[in-house]
C-alpha cells in the first residue's frame, strides 16, 4: 500500500511509513495499522470532511422526536448504575451530547449534569426539548474550568475525532483528582469485529479511530489515566439500526452485493417500530433487553467497549 508523507499516528506518534501496514483495503476507505502502538485507523489522507455541525437533518429530528424517551431512558439508566459503582453523584460532564437522553437520565438519577454538543439539531433538541444545560460548540474551542468535574462522559465520540489525543488531554485538566472518565468505543478486537473484519458494521467512514484494548489503554495510560474497567458493551438498539434492517433491505431486494441507501431516519423510524407495542409489552421487552445486556457483557462478546478511568 502506498502512503504519502501525511500518515501519522495519533497515539504514538510514529511518522515513520515504514512502520505502518494496511489493516482492512475497502472500496471507500482503507484501514491503516501503526505497527509501533497497534492503534488502527483511517489515514489522514484517506479522511473526508465531515460536517458534524449538521450531522442530522430535519427528517431525523422528526423521528428522535417520535420515538419513546422512556425506553431511551432506561437503556442509558445502564450506564448510570455503571457509573454509580465507582461515583454515587458529582458533577458530571457529557461531550457530545447527542440527542441528550443519556444527560437527561444522569440529571433525573441524581447528578449535577451539564456538556457540549456540536450538531445544530442535537443541541437544540437536548437544549429546548429535554431542557438541559448544554452549549453548543466544539469541545476544542471550549474554556472549561480547571479541576472542576468528577465524572467526564464519551459514548460513541473519541471514534469520529481527528486528534483523540488532544481530547483526552483536556478531559484530564477539567476533572478532579480522582475523577472518572467513562468512554463507549467500537472494539476492532472485539469477537464481532474479528467475524466480520471488513464488513464490520461500526467500520463507517465517519469511524476513523478503531480501538482495540491495547490501543485504548496506551492512550489513556500515557496521558494520565488509570485504567479501572473494561467491559464489552452489545447495543441492541444498534444491532436493530445497523445490522437487523440492512439484512431486512437486502432480502427485500434480493441484492446482497448492492450497497443499500439507509439513511439515518430511516434507522430511526425503524427502531421506533419496536417502541409502539402496548406497555407491558415493552417492559417485557425492557427486561429482557436488560437480561441479554448484562449477559452478553459477562461472556465478553460485544462489538464495542466501556472503558472506566481515573485521573491519576
Amino acid at each position: 500500500m502506498e502512503y504519502n508523507s501525511n500518515i501519522h499516528c495519533e497515539i504514538c506518534g510514529n511518522k515513520d511509513i515504514e512502520k505502518f501496514s494496511l489493516k482492512y483495503d475497502r472500496n471507500d476507505f482503507k484501514i491503516s495499522h501503526c505497527q509501533v502502538c497497534e492503534f488502527d485507523f483511517i489515514p489522514q489522507f484517506y479522511r473526508k470532511e465531515i460536517p458534524y455541525e449538521n450531522y442530522r437533518d430535519e427528517a431525523v429530528l422528526e423521528s428522535v422526536r417520535k420515538g419513546n424517551n422512556y425506553i431511551k431512558f432506561r437503556r442509558h439508566k445502564l450506564r448510570i448504575k455503571l457509573i454509580k459503582k465507582f461515583k454515587k453523584t458529582g458533577k458530571l460532564y457529557d461531550i457530545g451530547v447527542g440527542w441528550g437522553h443519556f444527560l437527561h437520565a444522569a440529571q433525573v438519577l441524581g447528578f449535577e449534569s451539564s456538556g457540549v454538543e456540536i450538531s445544530e439539531l442535537m443541541y437544540h433538541y437536548a437544549s429546548q426539548d429535554l431542557k438541559l444545560n448544554v452549549e453548543h460548540d466544539d469541545f476544542y474551542n471550549l474554556s472549561l474550568a480547571k479541576n472542576n468535574w468528577d465524572v467526564v462522559t464519551m459514548w460513541d465520540v473519541l471514534e469520529h475525532i481527528s486528534e483523540p489525543q488532544k481530547a483526552i488531554k483536556k478531559i484530564k485538566e477539567i476533572l478532579k483528582q480522582g475523577g472518572l472518565l467513562i468512554l463507549q468505543v467500537p472494539q476492532i478486537d472485539s469477537k464481532v469485529a474479528k467475524k466480520q473484519k471488513q464488513n464490520w458494521s461500526m467500520m463507517s467512514i465517519e469511524h476513523i479511530n478503531y480501538f482495540s484494548k491495547k490501543s485504548i489503554k496506551n492512550l489513556l495510560e500515557n496521558n494520565g489515566f488509570e485504567i479501572i474497567k473494561i467491559k464489552s458493551s452489545y447495543e441492541l438498539k444498534l444491532f436493530l439500526m445497523f445490522t437487523v434492517l440492512p439484512w431486512i433491505k437486502r432480502r427485500k431486494s434480493k441484492q446482497q452485493d448492492k450497497k443499500l441507501e439507509i439513511t439515518n431516519a430511516d434507522r430511526q423510524n425503524f427502531f421506533n417500530k419496536f417502541t409502539k407495542f402496548p406497555k407491558f409489552i415493552i417492559w417485557l421487552g425492557l427486561l429482557a433487553h436488560d437480561l441479554i445486556y448484562n449477559f452478553m457483557s459477562a461472556i465478553n462478546y460485544g462489538e464495542e467497549m466501556i472503558v472506566v478511568a481515573r485521573k491519576k
